[in-house]
């Protein structure tokens, strides 16, 4: 996967509108960006670009829910990393700070998109939440230490996930020049502190 693109080598039609989708927002923001642009970047052709997506406004959605699925992706690996509640929090906090780093892009779009598509992308997203918060549940079963956070799972997203967006959007905007992974230790000491206690 590219530093700022959602499409793999050898994309098909659908990854390739998702990367120019991509592309088109990061220079012009969503507002901008007309589907014919995307059309001319992404090199598809009119009929497959409504056959995947309907209008602009499900590339977006689609792009937005890729995001959170990659995401996913990303988190059920750092939690799997974890030999202990702590040790997985911990691997939550950071890889979600490398990942922001690592993809300033597609971290702009879904920070900047997620009030305006969560409504449109409707049960693409519920499915791809409920399988990470089946994950998420799941493993804090695992550990007695986080047990009682079982039932919770948006507040432990909340906690972990919540402060690394505030912190790292005057990043994303360039406004903050020192990088936020400065701040690792300091977030994923907090994520401990707030959900496991000590």
């Amino acid at each position: 996967m590219s530093e700022a693109s959602p499409a793999r080598p050898r994309a098909g039609a659908r990854e390739r509108v998702l990367a120019a989708a991509l592309a088109c927002a990061t220079e012009s923001g969503m507002d901008a960006v007309t589907i014919d642009a995307i059309r001319l970047r992404s090199g598809v052709s009119v009929g497959s670009l409504y056959h995947h997506f309907g209008d602009k406004q499900g590339v977006f959605a689609a792009l937005f829910v890729a995001g959170v699925e990659h995401f996913g992706e990303i988190a059920m690996a750092a939690m799997a990393k974890g030999e202990s509640a702590e040790a997985g929090l911990r691997a939550l906090v950071e890889d979600y700070l490398d990942w922001v780093v690592a993809h300033p892009d597609w971290s702009r779009f879904l920070l900047a998109a997620r009030p305006r598509l969560e409504s449109t992308a409707g049960p693409l997203l519920r499915d791809a939440n409920g399988r990470y918060f089946t994950a998420l549940r799941d493993w804090l079963k695992r550990w007695p230490e986080s047990r009682h956070l079982a039932g919770r799972p948006a507040l432990v997203l909340a906690l972990v996930f919540g402060p690394v967006d505030y912190l790292v959007r005057p990043w994303l905007d360039g406004l903050m020049p020192a990088s936020p992974l400065e701040h690792r230790d300091a977030l994923a000491d907090a994520a401990v502190r707030a959900l496991l206690g000590g």
